[in-house]
């Protein structure tokens, strides 16, 4: 699920451009050690500031902080067809044996970093792998600079409550200091938003959501959201979530109360049958965008001024604000932003199997 999606809410201009630079804080590394990550899975992927990559870890109920020091100039585009098949290479397989659970740009060199499974069932293990230009590498997790923090709420493994589909965490974002978590916990109502300060301390947040799902007819407390982006919307900062079937919510991130249940304000309907692959946000022309990759319907472009003025939607049969379709159906089934001109998708490709390339958001 996405990304390399930062927000810094205090920069000028200035100091933006000196952080896009250099990319480095100085406290980022502390509580970090160097040595292996004890990971037992790698799933959704975001990075911070100093070159911190952020990858969650269901099955150890853990979010792994990984330092990314990437060298090297940013390319201007990425066309590579078949990645599926060059991973699969890389890691000594066949495309039919990998799954590629999410995508992260570093910030500065624009590398491309998959969170990959390699085999099936019990004989399954997780690597971390490198685009960088047209080469493919796996990154050695076995001495790295990193730090690691427990999900201490997540729902059970085991039993009657078990979570089957292990979804702790479904999504991570890096936004005013905090590492946002988005997934189930043990909780009554079991969807929720956990936040973290990092780097990581002892100190864990978790407000619990409730939605209005058009598709569904009902408010829900207990589906997870599946992607979120941060997006500041008149200077208001807000998480933009999507959920299977498609609603897209929007929680006011100030209102996101630790210890509270927090009703979000759905605001459109993408469609029933469907689940969202990615969301980001973007700015282009002086103007605030958020697109959605889907599963099953083509990916979706809305504009952020439509989503801070919206009516709650709280009936069925109602798709609330525009939406403009940008892709074949299905398509799309990773999506990042890139650079300040370009995303970054991993799409079904003509040949058959999935391709990485960039796209100029101009054509959207």
């Amino acid at each position: 699920m996405t990304r390399g999606r930062t927000i810094l809410t205090t920069c000028c201009a200035l100091a933006c451009a000196v952080a896009a630079a250099a990319w480095v804080s100085p406290n980022t590394t502390t509580g970090m050690v160097s040595g292996p990550v004890n990971a037992k899975s790698l799933g959704a992927m975001t990075f911070g500031p100093g070159n911190v990559l952020f990858v969650a870890d269901n099955d150890a109920e853990s979010v792994h902080a990984i330092e990314i020091a990437d060298t090297g100039k940013a390319g201007a585009s990425v066309d590579l067809a078949g990645i599926d098949g060059k991973v699969a290479q890389a890691l000594g397989t066949t495309p039919d044996q990998i799954t590629i659970a999410d995508m992260a740009v570093h910030p500065v060199s624009r590398n491309v970093y998959l969170s990959v499974t390699r085999g099936r069932g019990a004989e399954a293990a997780s690597v971390l792998v490198r685009v960088a230009g047209g080469a493919i590498s796996v990154v050695s997790l076995d001495d790295i600079k990193h730090s690691t923090a427990r999900i201490t709420n997540a729902p059970a493994s085991t039993g009657g409550n078990r979570d089957p589909h292990r979804s702790t965490i479904t999504d991570l974002a890096f936004a005013d200091g905090q590492l946002w978590i988005a997934g189930l916990s043990n909780e009554q109502f079991s969807s929720a938003f956990r936040r973290m300060p990092f780097p990581f301390n002892t100190a864990q947040a978790t407000t619990t959501l409730e939605i209005y799902h058009v598709s569904h007819r009902r408010s829900e407390t207990q589906a997870p959201i599946m992607t979120f982006t941060p997006q500041k919307i008149n200077g208001t900062l807000y998480m933009l979530a999507a959920y299977t079937c498609t609603p897209v919510v929007a929680f006011e991130a100030s209102g996101l109360t630790p210890g509270q249940k927090v009703v979000g304000r759905t605001v459109a309907e993408l469609g029933a049958g469907n689940q969202p692959a990615d969301i980001i946000s973007y700015t282009l022309n002086g103007k605030d965008y958020v697109l959605v990759a889907n599963r099953t319907h083509p990916m979706m472009k809305l504009e952020a001024a439509d989503i801070a003025g919206a009516p709650a939607l709280t009936t069925p049969d109602n798709v609330g604000i525009a939406r403009k379709p940008v892709s074949a159906p299905g398509a799309v089934v990773q999506l990042a932003d890139y650079d300040a001109n370009s995303v970054i998708v991993i799409q079904k490709g003509a040949a058959g199997g999935f391709d990485l390339k960039t796209i100029a958001k101009s054509t959207f």
